[in-house]
């Protein structure tokens, strides 16, 4: 379907498959995204908010969820589905400014926070402290459903606020991380098919010197720095998953999620993809796991309507000529 938030407000429907001319669908408004939270609890301490466009009737179209825990102010985990169809299709978006949701944050000026961090953690850590420096060890704004997962620039636009981030270290946020989804977004590509995606967040990070220890928090006991974050991918036509899991501290070499590493054995490892460093500290220790083996070992609560214990094999990277990503046409 097509619809132009225009003064009409009509829901032009189209055959998918088939040719048509766009040129007679003139849009003469913007189309803008909202935020709704649901009452409905998920992830064991959150509740669904539903980004996406209202649409006339009273409708709505989800672009994506996130399950947010307004106590400590975090997204536990988001929730959207990547088309392999549309893979390297995107259309080009120039970044905004991320945004808050009203009623949410109260007196927490989370954009505040992100920009004072580093001075703030120098009068925890010292002076000298060397856990948050600039150009690539502070924390940037780490998506979970990222913006390149969607095709039109107000899909991506709609991913640019805080309930759908949560603090990740730069360094690993353009390091394995950015890997990682590059991983994603080439296996749906190559599969052709829409795949289920939920990202989320684990532990807390906590960093110790000579001066002090401290679980890391951006605010005071808000918006907690995560310990790792975590991608589970699902093809509903194999029931075959994979969770990538990464660390978010730069500084440590031990990483141990509490699962088998599968990441070469499913075509994503270091052995396959020798540039990508999943063994390096610096862009973030990452491992790929069984779907069971690491619900088992870390109690995520997934979402019921994925149907989750079926997925029972391991959804390997099918073998390919080229990075259907990086190869496709570009829109």
């Amino acid at each position: 379907s097509i619809f132009c938030p225009n003064d009409e407000q009509k829901i032009q429907k189209v055959t998918c498959g088939r040719n048509f001319d766009l040129t007679k669908y003139i849009c003469t408004g913007s189309t803008t995204t909202e935020t709704i939270e649901t009452h409905e609890e998920c992830g064991g301490s959150g509740k669904w908010y539903k980004i996406g466009i209202p649409l006339p009737k009273g409708d709505f179209h989800t672009i994506y969820r996130t399950c947010f825990d307004r106590k400590h102010l975090t997204p536990i985990y988001s929730f959207h589905i990547l088309n392999g169809k549309a893979v390297g299709y995107h259309v080009k978006h120039i970044r905004g400014s991320f945004r808050t949701t009203k009623g949410v944050y109260g007196k927490v000026r989370i954009d505040n926070l992100y920009k004072t961090h580093i001075s703030r953690f120098k009068k925890v850590f010292g002076s000298t402290q060397t856990f948050f420096r600039k150009p690539l060890f502070f924390l940037s704004r780490g998506h979970l459903s990222p913006e390149v997962d969607f095709t039109f620039g107000t899909e991506q636009h709609a991913t640019e606020i805080y309930l759908n981030t949560a603090p990740q270290y730069q360094t690993i946020n353009q390091g394995s991380w950015l890997n990682v989804e590059k991983h994603v977004r080439n296996l749906a590509g190559i599969l052709q098919e829409n795949l289920p995606v939920v990202t989320g967040i684990l532990g807390l990070l906590h960093l110790k010197n000579k001066r002090t220890e401290q679980d890391i928090y951006l605010g005071d006991g808000v918006v907690p720095v995560p310990e790792m974050f975590w991608k589970a991918v699902f093809n509903p036509k194999t029931f075959e998953a994979i969770v990538f899991v990464g660390s978010n501290n730069p500084h440590t070499k031990t990483f141990n999620p509490g699962c088998q590493d599968v990441c070469d054995a499913a075509g994503y490892g270091d052995s396959q993809h020798p540039k990508q460093k999943f063994d390096n500290p610096s862009s973030g220790l990452t491992i790929c796991c069984k779907l069971m083996e690491f619900i088992e070992k870390s109690n995520v609560i997934l979402p019921e309507e994925l149907n989750y214990k079926k997925y029972n094999k391991i959804l390997k990277l099918p073998k390919s000529s080229g990075n259907k990503e990086n190869s496709a046409k570009r829109g």
